[in-house]
């Protein structure tokens, strides 16, 4: 097991996730990995969702790569750091 330590910024959202995620295997051929640039582009684009809103999403763009195809376990946590002047 590692250990990490990471500071977040207010408003900032660190997301953990499984390798279920970037090795799902599926897309148009059927055996293409979901991959890194796929999950990054993906979190581009919930720049400014909540926490549960990202993880939907992301459960979301994976589970339909895999098109009901056989996967792995595949988990994520957000965990975001409230914005600024907001009580914990």
């Amino acid at each position: 097991m590692r250990t990490a330590e990471e500071t977040l910024a207010p408003g900032e959202t660190c997301l953990l996730y499984t390798d279920g995620i970037t090795e799902a295997r599926g897309g148009p051929l059927g055996d293409e990995l979901f991959g890194e640039d796929r999950l990054r582009q993906a979190l581009v684009e919930c720049a400014g969702m909540p926490g549960e809103a990202i993880v939907e999403r992301v459960q979301m763009l994976a589970a339909q790569w895999l098109g009901g195809g056989s996967h792995d376990d595949m988990a994520t946590l957000a965990i975001s750091a409230p914005r600024a002047g907001r009580a914990a």
